[in-house]
């Protein structure tokens, strides 16, 4: 029987966002991991920085990177094996530990540790924390050197908030909202960056940086996959109008993340709570091209490659927006799930449109009131 909206299935009193990625989404992120070519000059002119220190460190003290916001762990590999290959160069044997957070289950990255060609190399361990990075990590204070995170700060602390703040009649993202209804997100959001910088105030180095390339808005529809969004949006109220989801599933259905201005973000970093710990070194906005589009662009007017690029990109919102609108429905049914995602490619295929991701790339140093700030 087709649930209606309006009848008595009910969702559950207590919702929970626990925004993870699903386990093939390392192999098809090839638009996030392209972002390393941007960030790797700016790690390797710091590593140059600090060059005499990587040597002189004491034997029994490791080089700390740390990934919040990891999913498995291969999107990073990468870059991270270009980070260890130059600290080879200044100390062949110097000891390096990989520290990865995330809130996904551990079983992904033990899969992809493996498999890596990091855990070869010799001095290297890694290590998976299964937490969120807005919370605290006692057992890294004062040792991270390199802190790093792509892709994760636009995700909100849904375990600090009432989940009803995620609700929504028609919209299923905070950046497709204006004015006051958007302004709740806003606010989480700032709330959630001064904690974020606030713990990595206490685990960094001092002289230790922090890396992120931060997924933001830009303007307009210029924020990172919009058309992947509202093509989700529009399929779940397509599915509404026909009586497939109840007004409450829904309101319910929302994606717990927001994409901040690059003056949102200025505006974090400039507050005393930030400039008492970090001298901002570089804030600098960007955009990659849809990988998947940009390969594909010149054979759309065949049927089957363009039927291929539109799996491509659904598959792409799938594995990040899957396990949020499942906390929507009011009971397990896969054959619905499947019947979204099946629908958004269904709307690639009829208006094929790229997915790009628009980036803030952020260099903090730590450094105790770097510019005064608190005195």
């Amino acid at each position: 029987m087709i649930p209606m909206p309006g009848n008595n299935h009910t969702l559950p009193a207590s919702r929970r966002y626990r925004p993870s990625m699903t386990r093939d989404y390392s192999q098809i992120s090839d638009t996030a991991r392209a972002v390393d070519r941007f960030v790797l000059p700016r790690i390797v002119s710091y590593l140059e920085s600090i060059r005499q220190t990587i040597a002189g460190m004491p034997a029994e003290t490791p080089f700390v990177i740390a990934d919040y916001g990891a999913a498995d762990g291969v999107n990073s590999s990468r870059l991270f094996e270009r980070i260890v290959r130059y600290i080879r160069e200044v100390h062949p044997s110097r000891s390096i530990r990989l520290v990865y957070v995330d809130i996904a289950d551990p079983a992904s990255f033990d899969l992809f540790w493996e498999g890596s060609h990091l855990s070869t190399l010799d001095h290297v361990e890694a290590e998976y924390i299964q937490r969120s990075f807005y919370e605290p990590f006692p057992e890294l204070a004062g040792r991270v050197n390199i802190g790093f995170s792509s892709t994760a700060l636009h995700w909100l602390d849904t375990k600090t908030v009432d989940p009803d703040l995620f609700q929504h009649p028609t919209c299923i993202q905070a950046n497709q909202l204006s004015g006051a209804e958007c302004g709740r997100f806003v606010e989480r959001w700032k709330h959630d960056w001064r904690i974020f910088f606030h713990e990595r105030s206490r685990e960094l180095v001092d002289g230790g940086i922090v890396f992120l390339a931060s997924l933001t808005s830009l303007g307009a529809d210029r924020w990172p996959a919009s058309a992947g969004y509202d093509n989700l949006r529009d399929v779940c109220c397509s599915l509404h109008r026909e009586g497939r989801l109840s007004d409450e599933e829904l309101r319910a259905i929302f994606i717990p993340d927001y994409f901040a201005t690059p003056d949102e973000m200025k505006s974090v970093l400039d507050e005393e709570i930030v400039r008492r710990h970090f001298a901002l070194k570089g804030i600098d906005a960007i955009t990659v091209p849809c990988a998947y589009f940009g390969r594909m662009q010149d054979t759309l007017e065949n049927p089957e490659e363009r039927r291929r690029l539109a799996h491509s990109l659904a598959r792409v919102v799938r594995a990040w927006s899957e396990s949020s609108i499942r906390v929507g429905l009011s009971f397990e049914d896969p054959g619905l799930i499947d019947e979204i995602y099946n629908r958004l490619a269904d709307t690639f295929f009829e208006n094929p449109e790229g997915l790009p991701y628009q980036y803030c790339l952020i260099e903090l140093v730590r450094a105790d009131n770097p510019d005064g700030a608190g005195e």
